[in-house]
């Protein structure tokens, strides 16, 4: 891509030698890790249209690299804006959770326990399951300890 952008400017002063190109890579990937393949292709396009502003007949690493700044400069915002959307689904998908999880009315319902009265846990429909005895047996155990 660095290569490309260089033949298609055709600066009089410019990077030339393989090594030029290969220590202006490195210096960008040193600076710039967070940039995608996409980034920089794009970065490479913005600059072969001279939106970051004319070269003057000189494309050398300080070019790239105040090229690459102003190109993080306005992707800032974007992703600022996508961050802000994440944490957002993000409090709302938390919100949502923890409505199912928490009790409504700030206190401990227990289902099994609401449908009988002690004494009555073997009469009629509201007869409990042996699990569920067992269960409830279990709970008023850990609360006595």
């Amino acid at each position: 891509m660095i290569t490309r952008t260089v033949k298609f400017i055709d600066a009089n002063k410019t990077l030339s030698t393989p090594e030029e190109i290969e220590m202006t890579v490195n210096e960008l990937l040193h600076t710039y890790p967070c940039f995608t393949l996409s980034d920089w292709r794009l970065a490479c396009y913005m600059m072969a249209k001279e939106a970051f502003g004319p070269y003057y007949e000189r494309l050398k690493l300080a070019q790239f690299v105040e090229c690459f700044a102003k190109y993080e400069q306005l992707k800032a915002p974007v992703v600022n804006t996508i961050r802000e959307n994440e944490r957002q689904q993000y409090e709302r998908e938390t919100a949502e959770a923890l409505r199912y999880i928490t009790p409504e009315f700030g206190t401990e319902f227990n289902p099994i326990a609401a449908r009988v009265n002690r004494p009555e846990w073997l009469k009629g429909e509201d007869r409990l399951t042996y699990t569920e005895r067992e269960e409830m047996e279990k709970r008023a155990k850990t609360k006595q300890q």
